[in-house]
C-alpha cells in the first residue's frame, strides 16, 4: 500500500475547497470598517486603519494558548525572526478571548516576545462589545469558526491571517484561503502515524510541510513588501 504525499495534498486542497464558502480569510476579503475601534493592553482606544500600511499578522488566542495552536504560534516565530533585523518587520494583531475590557492590561503577556503595543496589538475579543473579535468579524473579516468558550475551555480557529498594507487579507499564493498550519501538521502526524505501524509499506511523504508552509508564508511577506501598492492579488 503506497500513500501518497499526493493523496495528503489532495486531502488538505478538499479540505478547503469544502470550506471555501463558510467564514475563512480569502483575497476577496478587505478589512475598511473605520468606526471599529480597538482597544488594546496598553488602555488606549486604536482604529482599524491604524493598520494600514503595515504587513499585520492576526491571530486568536486566549491568554493561555490551547495546544492546537503551536503550528501557528511556531509559523509566528519564523515569521518574526527572520525579520527581526529587518528595517521592515510585521505589525502583530491578536484578539485575546478571555481578555477584560476593564482590565485590558491583563493581556500584556500575550506574545509580550514580539513587543509592545503598537507593535503588537492585543485587543478584547468579548462577544458584546463595540471593541470585540465580533465587531471586527463585521468588516468581512472572515474565520472557519466563531470562538466558543465552555467549561473555561475555548474553541477557536487558530489559524494566520495575513493582511498586507492595503488591508486585504492574502492567503496561500494562487488559492483563496488562510494559513492553516493546523491542518499541515495534522497531515504530517498521520504520515508518522501510518510509517510507524506499517513499517513495511512504501510511503510518500506529503508534498506540503509546516517548514516549507512556514518558507512561503515568509516569501509572501517579502513579496508584500516588494510590492506595497498591490491590492489583493494580482
Amino acid at each position: 500500500m503506497i500513500v501518497s504525499g499526493v493523496v495528503l495534498s489532495f486531502s488538505y486542497r478538499r479540505y478547503q475547497e469544502n470550506t471555501s464558502d463558510s467564514r475563512r480569510p480569502s483575497f476577496e476579503t478587505r478589512v475598511t470598517e473605520p468606526e471599529v475601534e480597538l482597544l488594546t493592553a496598553d488602555g488606549k482606544s486604536r482604529n482599524l486603519q491604524d493598520l494600514k500600511g503595515n504587513v499585520t499578522l492576526v491571530l486568536t488566542l486566549p491568554k493561555t494558548p490551547n495546544p492546537g495552536s503551536q503550528p501557528s504560534l511556531d509559523a509566528l516565530r519564523a515569521v518574526m525572526d527572520e525579520f527581526k533585523a529587518t528595517p521592515q518587520k510585521p505589525k502583530v494583531l491578536v484578539f485575546v478571548l478571555d481578555g477584560s475590557n476593564s482590565n485590558p492590561e491583563e493581556m500584556a503577556d500575550v506574545l509580550a516576545e514580539y513587543g509592545e503595543e503598537p507593535e503588537v496589538l492585543r485587543v478584547v475579543a468579548d462577544e458584546d462589545a463595540k471593541t470585540s473579535l465580533r465587531s471586527f468579524t463585521k468588516t468581512k473579516m472572515r474565520f472557519n469558526r466563531i470562538p466558543t468558550e465552555r467549561n473555561g475551555v475555548f474553541d477557536y480557529d487558530t489559524r494566520l491571517v495575513l493582511l498586507d498594507q492595503n488591508m486585504f487579507i492574502r492567503g496561500i499564493p494562487g488559492l483563496t484561503e488562510g494559513w492553516d498550519f493546523e491542518t499541515v501538521a495534522e497531515m504530517e502526524r498521520k504520515y508518522e502515524e501510518v510509517k510507524r505501524d506499517f513499517p513495511e509499506k512504501d510511503l510518500m511523504p506529503p508534498l506540503m510541510t509546516t517548514p516549507k508552509l512556514q518558507e512561503i508564508l515568509i516569501d509572501s511577506i517579502k513579496y508584500l513588501y516588494e510590492n506595497p501598492n498591490e491590492k489583493g492579488q494580482e
